[in-house]
Order: C-alpha cells, then structure tokens, then sequence
C-alpha cells in the first residue's frame, strides 16, 4: 500500500457501514474475551448513531485509493485542548500495512490545535500496545481498569 490515506467524514447515512465495520473489525478480540459489556462488536447500532450525533464527537473513514480500510472516532474535550480516540479500527484484510499507525499520524495533523491525545486498548493484547508506544504515545501509569478475569484496559497519553 502507499500509505496515502484520506479521511472521509462520516454522518448518520453512514451509520450501516460503520456497525458493519465494527462488527467485522472487533469479532476477532469479542471471540477471545467474550466481552459482553464493552465490547465494540457488541455495541448497538443506536448506540453508535448517539456517538455519531454528538458535537464534539467526529467519525472518520480512513481511505486509501477511495476505499474504506478502517475508521477512526475523535472525541474533542469542549473545555480543554485534547481529544480522545476511540476506536481505531482497520478492517481485517487490510491489517498489517501500517495503516493505523499512518492514520494515526494524519489524524493528529488534521486536528493541529490539540495538545493531549488519549486512547485506550487492551493491555493483554501485544500488537495494540506496541502500536500506541510507537506511535508515540506513553503509557498512563496507575491508570488501568480491569474489565473481567484476564482482560485489561491500559490507557495512553501523547503531548503534541
């Protein structure tokens, strides 16, 4: 891949893609955890569109050569200059292409007045830690939250 990767904002029209996405994305970590309460693949649909409705709440599509490869949601802090991430997903067949780390970088750019990016995974899965760590981001120590037995959220700060 070249690496060239758009942003397309998302709206309620979008919102079949977007639990599409989620569904096919997040199934791989649901059928590990068994996560009923927060996983994203379990999150209804209407769900999803209260978050695609809020002001300060924006879902992007991430594209490469017009196509949609994954999808990001930036939540903008009203009183402060951060923003939280969540989620990051690239669909499955296009991971393992430095996508999300490339969006990541763009998405950063794209929002130059931030000043503290937040985002959160889960702590038992290797890949996504290493991700954020290379991105830049530093791990917010004292600050993880235990979901169920063997599952864990660690949590990530980056200054701009």
């Amino acid at each position: 891949m070249s690496q060239k990767l758009s942003f397309q904002k998302a709206s309620e029209n979008d919102l079949e893609q977007i639990v599409s996405m989620y569904r096919i994305s997040f199934k791989k970590l649901y059928d590990r955890y068994h996560d009923e309460k927060t996983s994203p693949y379990k999150e209804p649909a209407e769900v999803i569109q209260r978050k695609i409705r809020q002001n300060s709440s924006f879902f992007f599509f991430i594209t490469e050569d017009r196509v949609r490869v994954g999808l990001i949601r930036v939540m903008l802090d009203p009183k402060q200059p951060n923003a939280k991430i969540s989620p990051l997903l690239v669909l499955p067949s296009f991971q393992g292409q430095k996508i999300a780390q490339h969006a990541l970088a763009a998405i950063e750019n794209l929002f130059p007045d931030i000043k503290t990016w937040y985002v959160d995974t889960i702590k038992q899965e290797d890949k996504l830690v290493h991700l954020y760590l290379k991105c830049g981001y530093k791990i917010i120590e004292d600050k993880n939250q235990n979901i169920q037995p063997g599952m864990d959220l660690v949590f990530f700060s980056k200054e701009s």
